[in-house]
């Protein structure tokens, strides 16, 4: 199968590779390695068929036992692919998009600084993904955006991807989000539209905070508890 940038899936509307970038080491992040997503409750029999001979054989639900109760992943029965739920939240915050008291204040870039400094369950993720088998690993939350957005920084930091590119992989989800049918319909009616958006300069606040306060991403990953030794076969995997 050919190389695709946003998988085209009826009832996914952020479904992304994490291959095709250019590494400080001059490498290029692996194809049908990684893939980032949204909500993959309602796939249809095609979207799965599509994901399956795409590779897909491993599954990272993100949400919440709440949001996985609510919508179940479609891919959670499906023979061939492990499933595993690991919620990535800080605290008890269920999704950053529900957050509905003191909105004005509310800065998103600080609420994944605060997801980065939640370091048992980084540690916890990255040896999941590290250790999954060898395939095509689809990681994913509800809108796709936050916790999967920093999950995908990692392991794009980890490769050696420019931070410009990971700004830009970010970048990419409210332009997609916004094309989800009924997407504002689903939102409560006094929520501000801005916390769906992803401004490079958000996601720049946790590149920003792992860089100043370990200077580089190994020292972070190493604080997290991972040995150098899990973290080159992490990225040997990436690469």
């Amino acid at each position: 199968m050919q190389n695709i940038i946003r998988l085209p899936l009826d009832n996914a509307y952020n479904v992304r590779e994490l291959g095709g970038y250019y590494t400080k080491d001059k490498q290029i992040t692996q194809w049908h390695r990684f893939l980032r997503s949204d909500d993959i409750s309602q796939l249809t029999d095609q979207d799965i068929e599509f994901l399956l001979n795409y590779g897909v054989n491993s599954v990272i639900d993100l949400r919440s036992q709440s949001e996985c109760q609510a919508h179940p992943d479609s891919l959670m029965n499906i023979e061939g692919i492990d499933y595993y739920h690991l919620p990535f939240m800080s605290g008890d915050i269920d999704d950053v998009t529900k957050i509905m008291d003191n909105l004005e204040q509310f800065d998103l870039g600080d609420f994944y600084v605060e997801l980065l400094k939640e370091k048992e369950l980084v540690a916890q993720l990255l040896s999941l993904i590290t250790d999954a088998k060898e395939g095509c690993l689809l990681f994913h939350c509800s809108a796709g955006k936050d916790r999967t957005g920093i999950l995908s920084m990692l392991l794009l930091m980890i490769a050696g991807v420019s931070n410009v590119d990971i700004e830009a992989n970010y970048q990419l989800t409210y332009t997609y989000l916004k094309e989800k049918p009924g997407l504002l319909d689903m939102m409560p009616s006094d929520m501000d539209l801005s916390c769906m958006y992803s401004k490079p300069e958000t996601i720049r606040k946790a590149i920003d905070y792992i860089l100043d306060h370990y200077q580089d991403i190994e020292t972070y990953l190493m604080n997290c508890g991972l040995s150098s030794q899990y973290i080159n076969k992490l990225k040997n995997k990436l690469l």
